[in-house]
């Protein structure tokens, strides 16, 4: 048996969700993102635990902020992607500067999550575990990400760049 706080908290949800995705949607070009951030929204408003449920007007403005999180998110990566691009173009001529010109290049054309992972990973210099913790993972799905990352990054990255250097 549910106990009441849970049945109220799943009549809201079914109340609203579609209302709550709507307003999302409409603000963002990606459905399944839109429906992870009204996702989000519900998960705020549970665990607020909130002496009453909440109304519509209560969940939107959680919403506007949940997209105002995710708007400045984007900016973020977008802000990276242009440092990543002048960086790869302002490269000078030498056999390193091409190296991270290379490295920068092929970043650029990874999945965002494929690329934060390697950055995590590398840049940032991250363990499994503290990678695992930035991610809000296990440290085996953090490991598993890593893996794939690196497999893509491989898969699209010249056959120069992945041949290691002796001496």
């Amino acid at each position: 048996m549910l106990a009441a706080s849970e049945h109220d908290f799943i009549d809201l949800h079914t109340q609203h969700f579609t209302r709550v995705y709507r307003y999302i949607a409409y603000r963002i070009n990606d459905l399944p993102r839109a429906e992870e951030l009204a996702a989000d929204v519900f998960r705020i408003a549970w665990e607020r635990q909130l002496a009453e449920p909440p109304g519509i007007g209560w969940l939107l403005a959680t919403a506007r902020k949940v997209l105002s999180n995710e708007y400045k998110g984007r900016r973020r990566r977008l802000e990276l992607i242009d440092r990543l691009e002048d960086q790869a173009r302002s490269q000078a001529p030498g056999s390193n500067d091409e190296q991270q010109a290379a490295v920068a290049d092929v970043l650029l054309r990874l999945k965002e999550r494929d690329r934060e992972v390697l950055m995590l990973s590398y840049w940032d210099d991250l363990t499994t575990a503290e990678l695992a913790q930035t991610l809000g993972c296990s440290p085996s799905a953090a490991a598993v990400r890593l893996h794939r990352a690196r497999r893509a990054f491989a898969s699209v990255a010249p056959a120069q760049l992945m041949t290691e250097r002796k001496g």
